[in-house]
């Protein structure tokens, strides 16, 4: 008889093990922290520029336009450019050229001919802006991205380029609508681990006051 309570009570440990082990490992395990995103403000610090103007450190909206001089929609453009980057300029967009071509010297011969008056990048320090467009390559062609890289929209061809830049105001508002979301997104998730957080604090001392009652009990 005795031996077979033992038995018993042998199986209902195990149970109770298989039943509790995985809620203390849930208690237990670490948060996974989250990978730092690099801002398109840092990306820009490390690039060099062909002109001496540069871009805002602080925008709501980046248009980063790829041009080549030896394409000949990028030159018919390039005064829509000049005109579009004045307009917008301190408004919450900037207006950024990743010069493609071979080297420093012809993207300046370039500027300098066709009078270009907004900020370009060297060929050779381009690369350092890194962004996720589909299909974001060729000449020319534009994608707009918010300061963490966020991408809202792109368009290819002269007519693609001018239409989306023609468009600034509208991304300006797409981009503050877009970190207003982000920012409350960011508040709940604050407010929930502080929640648990205290939640886990109090815990110990729930568990502590039921030892007390059960030895009362006993």
């Amino acid at each position: 008889m005795i031996k077979k309570l033992m038995m018993i009570l042998g199986t209902l440990t195990l149970v109770a093990g298989l039943v509790y082990t995985p809620v203390m490992a849930q208690d237990t395990e670490e948060e996974t922290p989250e990978e730092k995103v690099v801002t398109i403000p840092e990306m820009l610090s490390e690039v060099e520029y062909v002109t001496k103007v540069k871009p805002k450190k602080k925008a709501v909206v980046y248009y980063f336009l790829r041009s080549h001089s030896n394409c000949g929609y990028c030159v018919i453009i390039s005064g829509f450019n000049n005109a579009a980057y004045k307009e917008m300029k301190g408004k919450g967009a900037e207006l950024i050229m990743l010069n493609c071509d071979p080297n420093t010297e012809k993207a300046k011969a370039w500027a300098d001919k066709s009078e270009l008056n907004f900020p370009i990048v060297t060929p050779e320090t381009k690369n350092k802006v890194k962004v996720s467009a589909e299909g974001f390559g060729g000449y020319p062609h534009v994608v707009v991205v918010t300061a963490d890289g966020t991408v809202l929209k792109y368009g290819r061809g002269a007519t693609g380029v001018k239409e989306l830049i023609s468009d600034w105001k509208k991304m300006v508002k797409e981009g503050k609508k877009l970190e207003r979301e982000k920012r409350k997104e960011a508040e709940a998730k604050k407010k929930a681990a502080k929640k648990k957080a205290k939640k886990k604090k109090a815990k110990p001392a729930d568990d502590e006051a039921t030892e007390e009652d059960t030895d009362l009990d006993l």
